[in-house]
């Protein structure tokens, strides 16, 4: 069974936290991906900042979330990446300076990020995500369609 499959099931099951820190990490995932240019060009202010908030913080709220529902292998690959993303050093990951994503270190984010999508079958779950996420974000927040 593969991890698109589990998602399935937890929305059927209503696990709508469950479904939602997915595709939030999802989201962060597919910035994290991109080159250094679109990376920095996707960033109105400070880079460290809004990277981590957007695309870093997403990868621990589906640690936290569903850690122990998670695949082993889905796990293991946020957990690392999770890892990474603590481990930059200052001179990759620093306020005010727009040209952190040039950093050696952010191409092996680049790299950890590609396989995990590839992992939690990200091409499966994409044409449904938007309208998971919104119906999720709904449930969870109580807001009726």
């Amino acid at each position: 069974m593969g991890f698109s499959t589990t998602v399935w099931e937890w929305y059927g099951q209503d696990e709508y936290k469950r479904v939602l820190a997915v595709g939030e990490a999802i989201d962060a995932l597919g910035f994290l991906v991109l080159d250094s240019g679109a990376q920095q060009a996707s960033i109105p202010d400070c880079a460290a900042c809004e990277a981590w908030s957007m695309a870093m913080l997403p990868l621990e709220a589906l640690l936290a979330t569903c850690a122990s529902a998670l695949p082993d292998e889905v796990r293991a690959g946020v957990q690392n990446l999770w890892e990474q993303c603590n481990g930059l050093s200052e001179a990759a990951f620093h306020c005010g300076d727009r040209g952190i994503f040039e950093h050696g270190q952010w191409q092996l984010l680049r790299e950890a990020a590609g396989q995990l999508l590839g992992v939690m079958e990200e091409a499966q779950l994409r044409p449904f995500l938007e309208e998971l996420m919104v119906d999720c974000g709904r449930a969870v927040h109580g807001v009726k369609s």
